[in-house]
């Protein structure tokens, strides 16, 4: 069976809101039905009032009420009242795309995978669920989670990953709660423990791009709050990787690199960029962060990190960064 966690966070009560969420459980309830049994989670994330899902009364929903605390602690909610060996995770204004799970679900089964990665493809459809060019997904793999974080730059995104469940109870695995950059941290150790990982760019998730959201609405106190969480999420990951570095820990320090450097790229782009970077920079020295680390990941990477040790080149950079972010 199959468990889809989907966080719910509505503190406006908005009718938009829940027309998405409406959205994201029929396009689970399409993907799933006939092809493997499963139940969709649906975690109230403290939401002052509660989502009409009358249209669903004979679907396998189970519906959880939680005070607010973020989509971190939803997720771990979730997972705590999850029954199925497979795990994965649909945020309220996402959808997967029509057919695409069901190959994954199929692939995973097959191959004896413990973790499967699979395709986001950002679409800007505000009410259909929108279909893809027909296809066969093309997979890699099977090889063990630390290397494939050596050898690609890993995308944080939790909602990517069909996922055994043992994998996340057997480690014990949370998501940092009352954070607004939770999977940077819960995806790399998730990934480091799998021993059988598979890996296709075919989309499967269809990730809403919405004005408004977490990740595109900006304000002074949320830049100061995801700095704070990068800087967690950094200081866990290093104690993480420090414990196990008996065992190939090398993906793992790439991807420490790139959140170190991602965290500065942000960090640019402000307008008092140059007291915000000599801060930043201060932090990261302490977590033994900076300088970043040059171990032939990329060009961009190399360059970055070169002119990141100086004023000038942290001036070129917060003009390259101002000029295509």
């Amino acid at each position: 069976m199959i468990s889809v966690i989907i966080p719910y966070y509505n503190p406006d009560q908005n009718i938009a809101t829940e027309k998405l969420l409406k959205r994201a459980i029929r396009s689970a309830c399409d993907s799933l039905d006939g092809v493997a049994a499963y139940e969709i989670l649906i975690v109230n994330d403290g939401s002052p009032g509660d989502p009409v899902l009358d249209e669903f009364e004979d679907k396998p929903l189970i519906y959880i009420r939680r005070e607010h605390n973020m989509l971190g602690a939803a997720r771990n909610t979730g997972i705590d009242n999850a029954s199925g060996n497979l795990l994965t995770f649909l945020d309220a204004d996402d959808f997967y795309y029509p057919g695409a799970l069901a190959l994954c679900i199929r692939k995973m089964e097959e191959s004896g995978a413990d973790l499967l990665g699979f395709g986001i493809k950002p679409t800007s459809c505000g009410s259909d669920i929108c279909n893809i060019k027909s296809g066969t997904p093309s997979f890699s793999g099977p090889m063990t989670g630390n290397e494939y974080m050596r050898r690609y730059n890993l995308f944080g995104s939790a909602c990517r990953y069909l996922i055994s469940t043992s994998l996340i109870k057997e480690h014990g695995l949370r998501f940092m709660e009352n954070s607004y950059i939770e999977d940077e941290e819960f995806t790399p150790r998730m990934m480091f423990y799998s021993h059988r990982y598979i890996h296709t760019d075919f989309p499967v998730y269809a990730y809403y791009i919405r004005d408004g959201s977490i990740i595109t609405s900006y304000s002074p106190e949320k830049s100061e709050q995801k700095s704070r969480d990068t800087l967690k999420a950094l200081r866990h990951l290093i104690a993480f990787r420090d414990k196990h570095l008996a065992e190939p820990h090398d993906g793992l320090n790439r991807k420490i690199s790139y959140l170190a450097m991602d965290h500065l790229r942000r960090t640019l782009r402000r307008d008092d960029w140059r007291e915000a970077a000599a801060k930043q920079v201060e932090n990261l020295s302490a977590l033994g962060a900076f300088p970043l680390r040059d171990n032939g990941y990329s060009l961009k990477f190399k360059l970055f990190s070169r002119l990141s040790t100086s004023r000038a080149g942290l001036l070129l950079l917060h003009i390259a960064e101002k000029r295509y972010k």
